[in-house]
């Protein structure tokens, strides 16, 4: 049975800057960016440290990065799967993407939407492990460190000489970071989808 002393603990741990990092990290799974744009914004108001937020920023988002290459691995384990689209297809797109393997993975990540399919691609046409991890780790360093960098430039610069409105201001730098992109994407998806005359 735990002690009341191992409670307070465990209580104290879990409050302040360990539960925002937690939660950060937690956030990686579901969006990435917003994670990202909240750490770093969290971070240039001191609410957290720099580099632990970095770090669980890194940690998480390579997780979910090595899980959709399992997902896709696992799905292509699949033997009902396999047999629906066809060895000559599979064939044909891992070589396809092994010869592409690196860029398409770079842009996977600067690319909104595409991370999901060519990560679980990569997998489920079982290229090197060993490539993908090193260049999504890669990638993925890039990408977060920039973009944390940028909010927390902003957060340092703009948003304390705004006063009261600067969290109405950062939830509008997230939805511009964030939103605008896939709003963006989804007019050009519903523009394509239109029966032209």
């Amino acid at each position: 049975m735990l002690s009341f002393s191992a409670i307070a603990v465990v209580a104290a741990w879990f409050s302040g800057e360990a539960a925002l990092l937690l939660a950060l990290f937690l956030a990686t799974f579901v969006l990435e960016d917003a994670a990202t744009v909240s750490a770093a914004l969290l971070a240039s108001g001191g609410m957290v440290s720099t580099g632990p937020a970095l770090a669980v920023l890194y940690a998480g988002i390579f997780l979910g990065d090595l899980g959709l290459y399992a997902l896709g691995f696992l799905a292509g384990r699949n033997k009902r799967l396999r047999k629906w689209i066809g060895i000559g297809r599979i064939r044909v797109g891992r070589r396809w993407l092994g010869r592409r393997l690196v860029p398409a993975l770079i842009g996977a990540r600067f690319v909104p939407g595409l991370r999901l399919p060519t990560y679980t691609a990569s997998g489920f046409f079982q290229v090197s492990f060993v490539t993908f991890a090193l260049v999504a780790a890669g990638a993925a360093g890039l990408w977060t460190t920039g973009l944390f960098c940028l909010v927390y430039l902003f957060g340092e610069t703009v948003l304390p000489n705004v006063g009261p409105w600067r969290w109405v201001l950062a939830a509008l730098v997230v939805f511009i970071i964030i939103g605008l992109p896939h709003v963006i994407g989804m007019r050009r998806l519903g523009a394509g989808l239109e029966p032209k005359p």
